[in-house]
């Protein structure tokens, strides 16, 4: 069983960065007295945190981007955390630690202490895993998929949207059980936050389902952009939103 990439999954695990701002301290007693000890590091923190978040953005911004006229029957489809580890090595272009991988792709390998055994095992698995590698790198257009009866707030009247619940930010990922040590984020979540339903049947049609909690699916089409070796994220652009109805009726799409 998985638990899945995208932040905006309910029912995958979903973790989130928070970052913390720190408060200047109030100033008290005589105008000339002696700053308070600590009292410049806050606006000093504030302003580190602003840079590294401007700096986050820029290099997001100079990441290869996807191209929106690509078919989309031509995004292949993860559900697996052997995919994304795969990917995420595919994107690196780093030597490959063909031990590690092994751990994670090859219960045989963790089924024995046997060294000698161990590096038979990874012997025998590099060119399978040398060719995974290979069509991940290959195949940067994904396509994750999602079923749940709670995928949308309700339907907002005046924006004439469903909000997509975890596309609000950037600072969410999704794994997968199989291999959780490999995970997706997202670089433009925001960007795909609000499915804008304008056309009234339809937006009654998915009301109608949020409010019996029908299970409803969702293909998120993305471009795998880069890996990140701080966090073993491979970071996706999101390039489509796709809603379908229990009769797999194409309800929305963005």
């Amino acid at each position: 069983m998985t638990k899945p990439i995208l932040s905006f999954l309910s029912r995958f695990a979903l973790g989130a960065a928070v970052l913390a701002a720190l408060g200047g301290l109030a100033a008290c007693g005589k105008q000339d007295s002696a700053p308070a000890a600590g009292a410049a590091s806050a606006p000093a923190s504030l302003d580190g945190l602003r840079d590294q978040k401007a700096m986050t953005q820029a290099a997001e911004r100079q990441l290869p981007k996807g191209d929106p006229a690509t078919p989309l029957g031509g995004y292949r489809k993860i559900d697996s955390g052997n995919q994304v580890m795969f990917a995420y090595f595919g994107l690196l272009n780093l030597p490959l630690p063909y031990e590690d991988i092994a751990k994670q792709y090859s219960e045989e390998y963790r089924r024995t202490s046997d060294s000698f055994q161990q590096k038979d095992i990874v012997k025998a698995l590099q060119p399978r895993i040398d060719q995974e590698i290979a069509q991940a790198k290959a195949a940067r257009y994904v396509l994750l998929e999602q079923r749940d009866g709670a995928l949308l707030e309700r339907y907002n009247f005046d924006k004439k949207s469903f909000a997509v619940k975890g596309m609000d930010s950037n600072d969410r990922y999704t794994y997968f059980n199989d291999n959780s040590n490999y995970t997706l984020g997202t670089t433009n979540a925001p960007q795909f936050a609000a499915l804008n339903v304008t056309d009234e049947a339809k937006a009654r049609a998915i009301e109608g389902y949020l409010s019996k909690y029908t299970p409803l699916r969702m293909e998120v089409y993305a471009y795998a952009q880069d890996a990140d070796p701080s966090t073993r994220r491979v970071k996706l652009q999101v390039m489509k939103l796709r809603l379908y109805g229990p009769g797999n009726e194409l309800l929305a799409e963005q």
